[in-house]
């Protein structure tokens, strides 16, 4: 297939993995009225902003627009693809728009020159807060802007609890409960952006050593680590676990289609933040003009409504409620009853001071060391929590000291990130060694409770 390209061509594509080869082959072929957009959003909000960017496009203008979805699966999934993108090709990834995912990503995405900056027109730039609670909304040289604002917390079936007599949840550190055994999901947060964000919240929130003594205790207690990060959500929904991590979309959604009569879906009171959820336009977008107007209608009064507004709603959405928390303060003055989410984020307090710029700085390093410390050992971990667990509660002590201890300081964490995208033969060397370190230490532990169980029978 690739002997129909020239050879320069040929030799820019063979570093690129195979599904990012078919994405590539796939956008060869771009014409006028066409937008590639890339994004992690679920089938709803795919649907609802595309079908409204189409009509408001033909009004302004009238000729058609095809908009094409690539689907690279989640936030960071997404990150990877893009960087191999341009590192095989460094004028374009044949790409017009990232959609979604939060803001760590597009602070990477900018700070390799990924990003291609846009000032929106003035009439719609000077009806958005540059920030919320410290948060970027508007980035300072407009290479993204948040479009949609996120909160994150936990769903929990309201039957199964009562069925299974669990205890009531408020905040993470309840997520740790040894009663929750096999009754929590999650997903892997190197394929979800929004749930690494709860990671690195859980850190923020409670600092480094505690943070992940919640982290490896609730992971005892998750029954899997789910490849998506809707999946978590419908467990819940199915009655398989009583509860989910989870954005407030996903949580949202299962809420009002089910009744928060069954399923409820909480943010920590404080423990947890809102988050704005980004939207740029990458750098040698093959449809410039294009993908700055549908920047434009996503941040326009008609774009922000379709957010918020129920279905059947004159500025809501025509198919699928899509339940997030809008940028534009003016959303919020009316009758909050009538949105999907009666929330006005702009008179909320984080009581979490969130760390941006810490947050984005570790992103890499932290993805890697949950997932060699606990998404790939999940197994050994599982069993050692189990093991602990099966002790009187006077024996624990010493093995959950051990079991919770993060397995490098926050300032080895913060080290690692100077060299961990540019020298991968050495972030590859230390991500190995945490996993044989993980390893070693949840099946010593398996050991040392088994032992004290033999020796007091």
């Amino acid at each position: 297939m690739l002997s129909h390209f020239p050879a320069s061509i040929r030799t820019n594509l063979r570093p690129i993995a195979f599904p990012l080869l078919i994405l590539l082959l796939g956008t060869l072929r771009s014409t006028a009225n066409e937008l590639i957009i890339v994004s992690p959003h679920w089938e709803g909000i795919r649907h609802e902003f595309e079908k409204a960017f189409q009509d408001d496009y033909r009004e302004k203008t009238g000729e058609e627009v095809q908009v094409r979805w690539r689907d690279l699966g989640g936030t960071s999934q997404i990150e990877r693809a893009l960087n191999a993108s341009f590192d095989a090709n460094p004028e374009t990834a044949f790409i017009d728009i990232l959609f979604g995912g939060g803001l760590d990503p597009y602070e990477n995405q900018k700070a390799r020159g990924q990003l291609h900056p846009f000032r929106l027109p003035e009439e719609v730039l000077k009806e958005i807060p540059r920030e919320l609670h410290g948060l970027t909304i508007v980035d300072p040289d407009f290479m993204f802007y948040g479009a949609a604002l996120s909160s994150f917390g936990f769903l929990e079936n309201r039957k199964v609890i009562e069925w299974a007599n669990l205890p009531e949840v408020r905040d993470w550190n309840d997520l740790t409960d040894p009663r929750l055994f096999g009754w929590v999901s999650s997903t892997d947060p190197r394929k979800s952006g929004s749930v690494h964000m709860i990671y690195e919240i859980i850190l923020q929130a409670y600092g480094w050593e505690k943070g992940w003594k919640v982290i490896y205790q609730m992971s005892g207690n998750v029954r899997s680590f789910l490849q998506h990060s809707s999946s978590p959500t419908k467990e819940v929904a199915f009655g398989e676990v009583a509860y989910a991590v989870s954005i407030d979309i996903n949580g949202m959604t299962q809420q009002a289609f089910l009744g928060p009569e069954n399923v409820r879906f909480r943010v920590p009171a404080e423990v947890s933040i809102i988050n704005p959820d980004g939207i740029a336009i990458l750098r040698g977008a093959p449809n410039l003009e294009i993908a700055q107007a549908f920047v434009t209608f996503v941040l326009s009064k008609k774009g922000q409504s379709l957010w918020m507004r129920p279905v059947g709603h004159p500025d809501g959405a025509e198919k699928f409620g899509i339940t997030r928390m809008g940028i534009l303060p003016e959303l919020y003055e009316d009758d909050l009853s009538d949105l999907l989410v009666p929330l006005n984020p702009f008179e909320q307090e984080n009581a979490l001071n969130y760390d941006q710029e810490l947050g984005s700085r570790r992103w890499s390093v932290l993805n890697t060391l949950i997932g060699q410390s606990i998404i790939d050992v999940h197994s050994h971990l599982k069993r050692a929590w189990k093991a602990i667990l099966s002790l009187p509660e006077e024996d624990r002590p010493p093995l959950l000291e051990l079991f919770s201890k993060p397995l490098i300081s926050e300032e080895e964490a913060l080290m690692a990130t100077d060299f961990w995208q540019t020298d991968r033969v050495r972030s590859g060397r230390l991500a190995n060694n945490w996993m044989e370190q993980a390893v070693e230490r949840f099946d010593s532990i398996e050991k040392k409770a088994k032992a004290l169980r033999d020796a007091n029978p």
